[in-house]
């Protein structure tokens, strides 16, 4: 009988060992199927939502498989209303056990609530390696920069584990975006991109496209720019994405603005528009329209869409949207050689980008008031300001815009016929420039330097600065900006 027993007891463990992987690929496959419903479904209710902007596959991936493998009913309760799309009872549940995961939860609803709350255990956050990286992500999502910047630089990569690495390179790829190094933004971009187009999350790939595009544009590359927006186009058109749509059509749009295809520019605009979900990114939408017709010198457009934007700014306390319709309003004025009401409209943006820690947007409305008051020949009262924007840049060394100030510097100095010191001022922007691999600031500084050589009696010198401005020039593309330094030929004789 015994022999007999331990065959039937034998034979039960081999049934068991043969079972036990068929029942674990089961429940990974049925897990895999279950947080693939949490992402798209919690992506399709943020589609109208006016205040989500934060999402991430790999938090919701990973509140799924703690649920499912829970076998509390409030935990069956929460993944039945996560899969559904519906936060809310997923972050309750997590809130005494994992709070910091609830709390991430909960930034898909809103997620300036929850990065003000991170902001109060700012410490606590940084040493958890697990949830770090999200800090400077909702950071920058809000475009609090500054914090974006240096959390950034405090996280550990060696510490993180590779979901958590892609999400870092991404936010490093902006770091280094900002400090204007493209070279090591484009290779953290394509770092994250692998990870994300690897586990195929939709979202964070069309995001990190976009990031590429920015960077290609920055670069001068449009073709390649252009290749990888269209590429998160696809994506959002492929996940029935019409909100996701309109942000990178919108992107699409920017793209053939800066190239001066501007019928092209207008109908992504007018295609964006209309796949918009929300009253907050249209009104985000008609700021780009409003710069569209800027360029155009079109300004009562640009005024009519500036006006329907910024209520809806202001209804949704949206101060960066606030401070970008003012920052319109003023480069208008501006064009319309109206410095007075242009200064104003500086300065209220300036006030709302300082508000939201938007540093580098905030040296460029002090640039504009700058260049207002040079225009205005108020020589003194230029040369503080741009003096005041060097002495912070001492301080912030993550932006591109301190560029503009020597250039500006360099121009005052011009005027005032001390060609050496001007020349050393436009060198020194030209040296930044040339890191950050602006086109057309280095057009600017190359003709600049052209024209002091000419006064200076050193032709073949201008010569040669203005065909290398040329050459910058035609890597724009802008051809009413090549037929101008064309003409300048023209002076050196």
């Amino acid at each position: 009988m015994s022999e007999k027993y331990f065959e039937y007891s034998l034979l039960l463990i081999c049934g068991l060992s043969a079972l036990i992987p068929l029942i674990w690929l089961y429940l990974s496959i049925k897990l895999k199927h279950l947080q693939k419903l949490s992402r798209i479904r919690v992506m399709k209710r943020q589609q109208k939502s006016q205040n989500a902007s934060f999402f991430s596959s790999e938090i919701l991936n990973d509140c799924c498989k703690k649920l499912f493998f829970s076998f509390d009913m409030n935990a069956r309760i929460a993944l039945a209303s996560l899969i559904g799309g519906r936060i809310q009872k997923s972050a309750d549940y997590f809130k005494d056990t994992h709070p910091q995961l609830s709390l991430l939860l909960q930034a898909h609803q809103n997620t300036l609530n929850s990065y003000k709350k991170m902001l109060k255990h700012k410490n606590v956050w940084l040493k958890n390696t697990q949830y770090c990286v999200y800090f400077p992500l909702l950071a920058h999502l809000i475009f609090d920069k500054k914090v974006m910047l240096s959390t950034i630089e405090k996280i550990n990569p060696l510490k993180l584990n590779k979901h958590n690495k892609a999400y870092y390179n991404f936010c490093t790829a902006y770091s280094y975006l900002y400090d204007g190094d493209m070279l090591s933004a484009s290779q953290k971009a394509s770092a994250a991109l692998e990870y994300f187009r690897k586990k195929k999350y939709s979202y964070e790939g069309s995001k990190c496209y976009l990031l590429l595009g920015e960077i290609y544009r920055l670069s001068c590359v449009n073709d390649v720019s252009q290749t990888m927006i269209e590429a998160a186009v696809k994506i959002n058109q492929e996940q029935k994405m019409p909100q996701y749509l309109a942000q990178s059509t919108t992107s699409l749009g920017m793209l053939m603005l800066f190239e001066n295809r501007y019928e092209e520019a207008e109908e992504n605009f007018n295609k964006a528009l209309q796949s918009a979900q929300t009253e907050s990114l249209r009104a985000e939408i008609r700021n780009q329209k409003a710069l569209l017709y800027i360029a155009q010198n079109k300004f009562k457009q640009a005024n009519t869409e500036i006006l329907k934007a910024l209520p809806v700014f202001i209804d949704t306390n949206n101060m960066h949207g606030q401070a970008f319709s003012n920052q319109l309003s003023a480069q208008i004025n501006f064009n319309k050689k109206q410095y007075s009401r242009a200064i104003k409209h500086a300065d209220a943006a300036k006030d709302f980008y300082k508000k939201t820690n938007n540093f580098s947007a905030f040296l460029e409305c002090l640039y504009l008031i700058a260049d207002a008051l040079f225009k205005q020949n108020k020589l003194k009262k230029s040369e503080e300001i741009l003096r005041k924007m060097l002495a912070d840049y001492e301080k912030q060394k993550h932006n591109f815009h301190i560029a503009n100030a020597y250039s500006l510097l360099g121009l005052i100095y011009l005027r005032k016929k001390d060609l050496q010191r001007a020349k050393v001022l436009l060198q020194q922007s030209l040296h930044l420039e040339q890191r950050y691999r602006r086109c057309e600031g280095l057009v600017s500084d190359y003709t600049n330097l052209a024209i002091i050589d000419n006064l200076s009696g050193n032709t073949d010198n201008a010569k040669n600065n203005l065909q290398t401005a040329l050459e910058y020039a035609e890597q724009t593309g802008n051809t009413e900006l090549i037929s101008i330094i064309k003409k300048k030929f023209n002076d050196f004789t």
